[in-house]
């Protein structure tokens, strides 16, 4: 009789543990989680206290905290989907984890899978905070038959944000640059879609500019279903087309081109 402790664990208790894994390692990183958890938090707070009141309202008559809330959930998600999973998986690979995990028998796509778990913990958790702190602190009120389209557009975003993330690490050349390039992405986008300020009043092109990429859909998607008149599923077809489309090149961009293996050292000068 073959012995049972000589088989393979389970893949999915193996994604467990690297969820788990990449969880402590959060925990344990002072910068990651001011950059996932606090960022966000100040952001939600001191544009509620800088925006003049003639400019706080949206929507008909409602105070600006009940856009932003939702906005500031969505750039959570963006946080920890894109910049985390970008600066995380690059460090791992130029530190050479990654070619020792291809190495071993963990199956290749349980560690994304378990990258993809933290992520997806990481930004609930981010949101929540965010959502109780608008909530508590400025009276935001939750709209609780919107909130499955809250729900669906968030799912929506952690998938796309999240493979996004992986396939922009295959261009990223080394750790130094990881962040300065997922900042440099996100952040223009993220501006000229609705996620820090309501675009009701940007130039037409802009808005048509925005909903081309996937962080627009999503975040007006998200806030749409913090206001009080929505009363079916937010996203039109063209966002729900351009965010699955994103999600889908970025899934074949990962299969063709992902790297486990740190690239060439530079040469120094000198």
């Amino acid at each position: 009789m073959a012995d049972d402790t000589r088989r393979p664990r389970p893949s999915l208790l193996l994604s467990a543990r690297q969820v788990r894994y990449q969880l402590v390692l959060l925990a344990r990183s002072p910068f990651g989680l001011f950059l996932t958890l606090v960022v966000p938090l100040l952001l939600l707070v001191s544009l509620n206290l800088i925006t003049p009141s003639n400019a706080a309202i949206v929507w008909g008559g409602h105070h600006y905290a009940q856009f932003l809330t939702p906005a500031i959930s969505a750039f959570c998600l963006l946080n920890a989907c894109y910049v985390t999973t970008i600066t995380t998986i690059v460090l791992a690979r130029e530190n050479g984890i990654l070619k020792r995990l291809r190495g071993t028998p963990l199956p290749a796509w349980t560690y994304l899978a378990g990258r993809s778990g933290a992520a997806v913990l990481t930004a609930v958790a981010s949101a929540l905070i965010i959502i109780g702190t608008g909530v508590v602190f400025f009276h935001v009120t939750i709209i609780w038959g919107a909130l499955g389209y809250f729900a669906g557009a968030a799912g929506l975003g952690i998938v796309c944000f999240f493979l996004l993330g992986v396939a922009v690490t295959t261009v990223v050349p080394n750790t130094d640059t990881a962040l300065p390039v997922a900042f440099g992405t996100m952040l223009p986008l993220a501006f000229i879609s609705d996620v820090f300020f309501s675009a009701i009043h940007s130039p037409l092109w802009l808005h048509d500019l925005a909903s081309a990429f996937p962080i627009a859909p999503v975040a007006r998607a998200m806030e749409a279903a913090f206001n009080p008149a929505t009363r079916s599923w937010p996203m039109p077809v063209s966002g729900l087309v351009a965010v699955l489309g994103w999600s889908i090149a970025a899934a074949v961009v990962i299969a063709l081109a992902f790297r486990w293996e740190p690239g060439p050292v530079q040469r120094r000068s000198g």
